[in-house]
């Protein structure tokens, strides 16, 4: 269904997939919807999780790395560098996870749809091309609904498996970026403020 919704996002301000747009953040947007388009749909719910959170991490990844080479706001740079740590180590025990054995059980339609459901408000939720003109801000601006994304991807894996590792994993993912979003919501505010 990702698939789907990436052909969506190509009608959607600031999102075309076929022209990329000026901002480097929405490019790498573009790229992590790319991979996560390519996830199969017939795994468990949360090796489905874990596929799709692994590229939704590596779009945080690069967009953290440019912020910390290219921006010039001190708190945003530090916050990247927290977000570049916290999801490199996560990539690898997402990783390790992913080798563990699973219970044979595909995904249900209903955890497909609303798993889609998140990237679909993230793609919604993204500023427009034309509003991304100053690149701190953008940094914050593209990861504020990244993050949610995450945290909204967590909650409908809390719903659909029972797995104990991966049920802390989402409700410690989920308290940590909602604290980022947080700080990045006060970092742009002061900015603005400015």
């Amino acid at each position: 269904m990702i698939c789907s919704i990436h052909c969506k996002a190509q009608s959607m301000p600031g999102m075309d997939m076929g022209d990329k747009p000026k901002n480097v953040y929405l490019s790498m947007m573009d790229t992590m919807m790319a991979a996560m388009s390519k996830i199969p749909e017939t795994k468990t719910a949360g090796d489905y999780f874990l596929l799709q959170m692994i590229p939704h991490h590596e779009g945080a990844l690069d967009m953290a790395t440019y912020e910390i080479s290219h921006g010039k706001n001190f708190e945003l740079k530090q916050l990247a560098k927290n977000i570049y740590i916290e999801q490199k180590n996560e990539i690898q025990l997402m990783r390790i996870w992913l080798t563990s054995a699973s219970a044979d059980i595909s995904t249900s339609s209903s955890y497909q749809k609303e798993m889609d459901d998140t990237m679909m408000s993230m793609m919604a939720a993204m500023p427009g091309d034309q509003s991304l003109d100053n690149l701190d801000r953008s940094f914050a601006m593209v990861m504020i609904p990244h993050h949610q994304a995450a945290i909204d991807m967590a909650r409908v894996l809390l719903k659909y498996d029972e797995n104990q590792v991966l049920r802390a994993y989402a409700t410690q993912l989920i308290s940590d970026q909602k604290n980022e979003i947080e700080q990045m919501k006060d970092i742009l505010n002061k900015s603005h403020e400015n």
